[in-house]
């Protein structure tokens, strides 16, 4: 999965905390959902939004677009080195994990696009698609979880590698 041939057996200070701060992001951006929901519907009536509806609209669009920014990132240390689980995954396995992760990172990217070219620009369609994607980010994130989880052993050893509990730096 790595991408290159040596087999690192961790993931680096860096990459341990832009995947947290990405976690920590999209539980920020799912919490304003519903305050976001309604600055909108203020906003098509062209309704003035109050400093709380605009506090909202200002964390959630800039939310989404430091994630892109930090998975635009994460791309590119994930291309130089990624843990392995130890030889560990068939090679159809190791395929569909591949394919997991980047439809993440490209769902990610995506939300972010489709959620600024609809706030700022009027889009409609992206509105649609930044509205129905984020059920298929909700469902990439429990399947992300559920994968790390269900390797038994392996899967604590992923998981402890991306707390930084690995002993290794």
């Amino acid at each position: 999965m790595s991408g290159n041939s040596d087999n690192v057996i961790f993931y680096t200070p860096l990459q341990r905390r832009l995947h947290w701060l990405v976690l920590l992001l999209l539980l920020v951006q799912y919490s304003l959902q519903i305050p976001m929901e309604r600055a909108m519907e203020a906003i098509g009536r062209q309704e003035t939004l109050g400093f709380v509806s605009f506090l909202v609209t200002t964390l959630h669009t800039w939310g989404g677009i430091s994630i892109a920014a930090i998975m635009i990132w994460r791309w590119q240390l994930r291309r130089r080195a990624v843990p392995l689980m130890g030889g560990t995954l068939s090679a159809g396995h190791e395929r569909l994990v591949r394919w997991h992760h980047v439809s993440l990172y490209v769902v990610l990217i995506l939300m972010a696009l489709s959620g600024v070219v609809h706030y700022y620009f009027g889009f409609q369609p992206a509105g649609r698609w930044h509205e129905w994607g984020k059920w298929l980010l909700a469902v990439l994130i429990a399947m992300h979880v559920a994968g790390a989880l269900s390797h038994g052993r392996q899967g604590l050893k992923v998981l402890h590698r991306m707390m930084g509990r690995n002993g290794l730096r």
